[in-house]
């Protein structure tokens, strides 16, 4: 039984040995090495039946097979790019010029496949053919263009070329419309049918005298120019407004004819601070919404809400240390007067309660003690008479 092991395992090794450069399993895999060898090697290895040399040996066999897989992937490899390299030329051969039909995108796809290409030598030979046809494409004349802004409810999309353009379409959401006129560098293409709404993908290509597309130009949908002002109120420390135009970078308001520049304007949001330059409800105030270059795009006029507060409740105990209450709306400052003497101070919280400090004016219940609050600016907003309690 010894003898027939040994017999296997001697097998299994010369072939496993033979996959290899010099027949040695440290080297990598002959040129010749095919899976055909390696399925034989693998049976063999299979009959070895002791452990130790059997694991050995298949990790010789996983090695070769690693090699040759790697070897197999990079002969695809080479085959989609020289595949894709001849299609770019005449009769598929790039001893030749490239085809009258060969684009841009199909240089960049065919690159993408030599990209991917790891032997040097190949992958070399390979990028001096996809040279060759780039500075071919590139003597042509390119065709560009550019669109102009499109707003909801547009009748048409329109824009300026330059090169060879002679024909237009418009894919919508993956569905293509031909048609358009296009002459004399610009062009325009009838949409007022197509009910194109923001979210839609919308697409212009020029196309060559062969009907081949040379360019495509994604065209955005805006919405139609929506500004939102927030009421201002008296006290607040921002003007604030929301807007739906990405050319919108800047801001200014004017106050009684004053202007004043600065704010903040990021992804749809705007706020200026005014609490020092809005200091009363008949204030006459704007704001105007700038592009980059200083052009006004909008003004919008600012309505000042009347401020509306109200001390809800106004509690104190002979003897106690403060009085206590509630308050409501646009309430910022407090007082207290005290059989007609005025004191002011006191604190609030951002949750509607009040105190005031009162235990060194020794409230007696027949005195007479009233609450006030007061706006920002002082304005007095609303008065409680204190119930007391002994």
């Amino acid at each position: 039984a010894r003898t027939a092991e040994t017999q296997r395992e001697a097998a299994a090794k010369a072939a496993t040995d033979a996959l290899f450069v010099d027949n040695d399993a440290t080297k990598g895999i002959k040129p010749v090495t095919n899976q055909a060898a390696i399925d034989a090697a693998q049976a063999k290895v299979d009959l070895v039946t002791d452990a130790t040399v059997k694991a050995e040996l298949q990790a010789q066999i996983d090695k070769a097979q690693a090699e040759l897989d790697a070897r197999t992937a990079e002969t695809q490899r080479e085959a989609a790019a020289k595949a894709a390299i001849n299609d770019l030329f005449i009769g598929n051969n790039p001893a030749n010029n490239i085809k009258d039909t060969t684009t841009q995108a199909a240089i960049e796809a065919a690159q993408a496949k030599v990209n991917a290409v790891t032997d040097p030598t190949a992958k070399a030979e390979l990028q001096a053919q996809i040279d060759k046809a780039q500075a071919q494409i590139n003597t042509r004349i390119p065709v560009n263009g550019t669109v102009a802004k499109y707003t909801v409810g547009d009748l048409n999309i329109t824009g300026n070329y330059s090169g060879p353009a002679t024909a237009l379409s418009v894919d919508i959401n993956n569905k293509r419309y031909y048609g358009g006129t296009i002459a004399n560098g610009t062009f325009k293409f009838y949409v007022g049918d197509k009910n194109l709404k923001p979210s839609d993908v919308v697409t212009l290509n020029l196309y060559d005298a062969n009907k081949q597309i040379q360019k495509s130009i994604t065209v955005p949908v805006f919405e139609a120019l929506k500004i939102t002002i927030a009421d201002y109120k008296i006290g607040d420390n921002y003007l604030t407004a929301t807007y739906n135009y990405p050319e919108i970078t800047k801001i200014g308001i004017v106050v009684d004819g004053t202007k004043y520049w600065g704010g903040d304007v990021k992804d749809g949001t705007a706020k200026f601070f005014a609490a020092d330059k809005i200091k009363n409800a008949n204030a006459d105030v704007t704001m105007n919404f700038y592009d980059a270059s200083n052009n006004l795009i909008a003004s919008k006029k600012v309505t000042i809400a009347t401020a509306s507060a109200e001390i809800s409740t106004a509690n104190y105990t002979v003897g106690a240390t403060n009085i206590t209450g509630t308050f409501a709306g646009d309430i910022r400052k407090i007082a207290v007067s005290i059989n007609g003497t005025k004191y002011y101070g006191g604190s609030l919280t951002t949750n509607g309660t009040y105190k005031f400090y009162v235990l060194d004016k020794k409230i007696k219940a027949t005195d007479t003690v009233i609450m006030y609050g007061y706006d920002a600016n002082n304005g007095l907003l609303s008065e409680k008479t204190v119930t007391i309690a002994e």
